[in-house]
């Protein structure tokens, strides 16, 4: 990923090496290396890593070296995303974006653009803002999120962390992602390397609602940065913009439909259903959700299937399918749970544990307590539990 070379209007002078090793830019996504080092061998043969079947790549103007990308052959390849350098710092524009962009959707891949963060220029908003007024975001279903690079500065002598302390450097960050957030509805990817990330901003935890692309060229998915329990993207293996057709390799953590959710207008996900693992009953909004959710219907049905929804900050909502109303720790889960809100507050919000039995709980935020098929199911729902055991475990099933 490439990077503008103006800095921000604070009175911060730019150094003069960064100037003249690159002009034209000289940042691309390769943080999966030691801290101010560049790959040079490439790495686009490597072995794809287990578990994981989505494939994509990321490409900057460095992989125009050698002539025109030929995307109509990546996709033929098995690839189905791409990111595209779109922008670096406040004046950089990748000449190549705009070709790049359209032929690869024209290829049929999902596709966004990246931009390659220089917080020595001290003004992420208009940083922010440069990117998204060149990215061509549309919110459609082929546009994937915005991502922005950040990684170790790229020129002789620079130092690791672009000058800033990791306050300075956490409070950058959050402004970026803030600002492009307001700019297109939809949280910025982040792609960064733990390496980085830790000491810079000093452990900072407080990005985990972004998802993140995680850079590491080794065999097994390298530790995270603090903030987040997984990623979205891994960039296991670095191009080599030397070598014909040598692109950085990703993986997507996820399925097709899963990635299709990343893009400007996400397809809708499929209801679930959710069946207590105390009795093996799916969990009704009984009486089309005049009553409270109990788990004793032995098949799903209509009144048995729920939007989970994105609430923002790690939460999620349950709508129920049979009135259109969230699911609410009513009382502050003092009472049983009921499909009856028409929007999201601090009692319809959950957080989803995935046990390592493979079933999840669901904890309300309402008061911090574990929803819990009382009496083994008998009774209903309720969020009062400060632990989990067998009746505060379902499973979680795509009804469609």
């Amino acid at each position: 990923m490439s990077a503008g070379l103006a800095l921000g209007a604070l009175g911060m002078s730019q150094p003069a090496s960064a100037v003249d090793a690159a002009p034209d830019g000289g940042g691309r996504a390769n943080a999966g290396v030691k801290p101010g080092a560049r790959t040079t061998s490439a790495t686009a043969s490597a072995t794809i890593p287990a578990g994981y079947t989505i494939r994509g790549i990321d490409v900057s103007s460095h992989d125009h070296n050698l002539g025109a990308i030929d995307w109509p052959g990546v996709a033929a390849n098995g690839y189905k995303f791409a990111y595209v350098k779109a922008t670096e710092g406040q004046t950089y524009r990748n000449p190549y974006f705009a070709q790049d962009y359209a032929a690869a959707k024209a290829a049929g891949l999902l596709v966004g653009a990246y931009h390659f963060a220089r917080p020595d220029g001290r003004d992420p908003v208009t940083e922010a803002n440069f990117f998204i007024d060149n990215a061509q975001f549309a919110k459609d279903s082929q546009t994937l999120v915005p991502m922005v690079d950040i990684e170790w500065p790229y020129w002789s002598g620079a130092p690791t962390c672009y000058g800033l302390n990791t306050t300075e450097m956490s409070n950058w960050i959050r402004s970026f992602t803030d600002q492009v957030q307001a700019r297109i509805g939809r949280p910025v990817m982040i792609y960064t390397n733990t390496n980085y990330w830790n000491p810079c901003t000093g452990n900072n935890a407080t990005f985990g609602a972004n998802p993140l692309d995680i850079a590491g060229y080794t065999s097994t998915r390298p530790p995270l940065p603090a903030g987040w329990t997984t990623e979205t993207i891994w960039q296991y293996a670095a191009g080599d913009p030397g070598t014909p057709g040598s692109y950085s390799q990703n993986v997507f953590n996820g399925d097709y439909a899963a990635l299709t959710r990343l893009t400007g207008a996400p397809a809708a996900a499929a209801p679930i259903a959710l069946r207590a693992r105390v009795n093996s009953r799916y969990v009704v909004a009984e009486s089309a959700g005049a009553k409270p959710l109990i788990a004793n219907r032995t098949a799903v049905g209509l009144w048995e299937q729920f939007d989970l929804v994105d609430a923002g900050g790690g939460f999620v909502a349950l709508r129920s399918r049979a009135n259109g109303r969230y699911v609410v720790a009513e009382s502050g889960g003092a009472k049983s749970l009921i499909a009856n809100r028409t929007s999201i507050g601090a009692w319809e919000k959950f957080t989803v544990v995935n046990n390592s039995d493979g079933s999840i709980s669901l904890r309300a935020n309402a008061n911090g307590r574990y929803v819990v098929a009382e009496n083994a199911g008998a009774l209903p729902l309720i969020a009062n539990r400060t632990s989990i055991g067998p009746w505060e475990k379902f499973d979680k099933t795509a009804t469609s």
